[in-house]
């Protein structure tokens, strides 16, 4: 194996996992030549990247949930994306492909398969997308998160590995001065933003009434889209209730100091996010997006909650329950001990990482 050809995707919970497997892909023989395909469209920071590493761009978008004039749109586009990817192959030569899921993997994929070209795929989620589910046909192996999506798969294709997760750093000293940890995501979510803000403020009205209030810190990663609304809001609560301390931000680039410093964390149920709140044992209320391909997001905090890892609010929750939540996770004792030692648990058992035994899969793989 001399080339590999990683197709990353629109969002970090693409990006990240294939970053992941390129630095474990180098470190493993830094003889590989590995470079990454990406949409043309994708506004995700990709940092400290090295300069071989080229990014071949495409103009990819999804098909499903689109009107039916945006799914012609995106056909045609579709058949565009397949011809730069051929000219891609051509020019690189991969000997190997490599999918994180999403709308950029297919036209890869179908033009490595046409080219006969070794393809992989990893899949984090419980309910596999359209993409990865088209994939498959024609994969080598399929690198599975949860136990739940081999039903979608050929059984004797998929392996067990885990989801990649970003380079993470882990420090067992540092103290835990953030009380509430907001993820947004990578491009922030409108739904999440408002409703999480406005349950802070019932949290805090509560605190106020029923507890000596200390300081209460919260960070809260927003995305761009409402950044300014979120920051205003902020300033209003802060006005009210004198023990809050807030930082928001767009994006955040050091994320593994803010996970380990966080009691307790509230996010979307994305498989990299997950894979990371695993990795550091944080306990986690999830908000699964409503009309996620599948319904996979509730499933993957579905499946959370059902091992003890954190609790889930649905998007139709009202501010008032959604704040019982977020007080049960961080003043009930009996909940907080239980989902942690459950956490705990759990990381006993990530003695590897998942990109590295899906490098190790794939170099195995004699097919």
């Amino acid at each position: 194996m001399k080339r590999v050809l990683i197709a990353l995707g629109s969002t970090g919970g693409h990006i990240f996992p294939g970053i992941s497997i390129l630095n474990h892909l180098e470190s493993v023989n830094d003889k590989i030549e590995v470079k990454l395909v990406n949409s043309i469209d994708s506004k995700v920071l990709i940092p400290n990247l090295k300069k071989k590493n080229e990014i071949y761009k495409i103009k990819s978008t999804g098909f499903v949930g689109k009107s039916l004039i945006d799914r012609i749109k995106s056909l045609v586009f579709f058949i565009f994306s397949i011809i730069q990817s051929l000219r891609i192959i051509f020019k690189f030569k991969p000997e190997i492909i490599i999918g994180t899921g999403g709308f950029v993997s297919l036209p890869i994929a179908l033009a490595g398969y046409i080219l006969n070209k070794r393809i992989y795929i990893a899949e984090g989620n419980s309910v596999p997308g359209l993409s990865n589910r088209i994939i498959s046909k024609f994969s080598n192996k399929i690198f599975i998160n949860f136990q739940e999506s081999e039903k979608y798969f050929k059984k004797n294709l998929c392996v067990k590995t885990g989801f990649p997760i970003r380079k993470l750093t882990f420090n067992i000293d540092i103290k835990k001065d953030i009380d509430i940890f907001i993820l947004g995501g990578s491009q922030g979510s409108v739904a999440l933003n408002e409703k999480v803000t406005k349950s802070i403020y019932e949290f805090l009205k509560r605190i106020n009434k029923e507890r000596d209030p200390q300081i209460i810190r919260i960070i809260h990663q927003c995305g761009s889209e409402n950044n300014g609304e979120i920051k205003a809001y902020y300033e209003k609560l802060k006005k009210e209730f004198s023990f809050l301390e807030y930082e928001v931000y767009e994006f955040i680039e050091n994320i593994d100091n803010f996970y380990q410093r966080s009691r307790i964390l509230i996010s979307r149920a994305g498989a990299s996010t997950i894979a990371e709140s695993l990795f550091y044992q944080i306990p986690t209320i999830y908000f699964p997006i409503t009309n996620s391909s599948g319904n996979h997001q509730y499933l993957n905090a579905k499946e959370m909650v059902s091992k003890n890892f954190g609790l889930m609010c649905s998007e139709d929750i009202t501010a008032e329950l959604f704040s019982e939540s977020i007080f049960k996770l961080l003043y009930n004792k009996e909940i907080n001990e239980s989902i942690s030692r459950s956490l705990k648990n759990n990381a006993v058992n990530l003695k590897e990482d998942a990109a590295s035994k899906i490098i190790k899969g794939i170099l195995n793989d004699k097919k």
